[in-house]
């Protein structure tokens, strides 16, 4: 399996494996565009976050509408962001309003054109209600270096599902 492979690969470089020859490797196996893209994360790793060159991003929608759900239901969908710029697009942290909101830091780049679905999780336990929870995406993006996402919706108590509200 792929985490067996991952496992076996850390214990050769504890063993001593040569980390650079086998980056070096790695790249070769790539087609001549993902080079490209590769040399250009390099570069990127290599910067401070307060550096990076600004970028234009679009979001597929900015407020993930749930309408209702009964309490205890984790809701799991996504936001897609696009860059639209020249630049690449690095996600340097992301903060919730809420502890029931999950949102996971893209690990890569989003190479200009491309675009990154981002999983959110949102847990409705406790959360009887009006929900709207905020989400915080720093970022590189122009003009502000943030964009803030939301949730937005109802949570219904399991005992008066069907209904609209308690």
């Amino acid at each position: 399996t792929i985490e067996q492979k991952l496992r076996l690969l850390e214990y050769i470089r504890f063993l001593g494996a040569d980390l650079d020859k086998e980056v070096q490797f790695s790249f070769e196996q790539l087609n001549q565009t993902n080079r490209e893209k590769a040399t250009y994360y390099a570069g990127i790793l290599q910067k401070d976050a307060g550096n990076l060159s600004r970028t234009t991003v679009v979001w597929s929608r900015d407020t993930l509408r749930f309408g209702f759900i009964e309490e205890g239901t984790i809701l799991l969908d996504s936001f897609v962001v696009t860059n639209t710029g020249k630049s690449p697009y690095v996600v340097t942290d992301i903060r919730t309003s809420c502890d029931c909101t999950v949102l996971k830091k893209p690990e890569f780049p989003v190479m200009p054109g491309e675009s990154l679905t981002l999983r959110v999780e949102f847990n409705s336990s406790g959360k009887r209600g009006r929900s709207q929870p905020g989400i915080i995406v720093y970022d590189n993006s122009s003009p502000n270096l943030r964009n803030i996402l939301y949730l937005d919706g109802e949570v219904i108590s399991r005992t008066t599902s069907g209904t609209k509200k308690e």
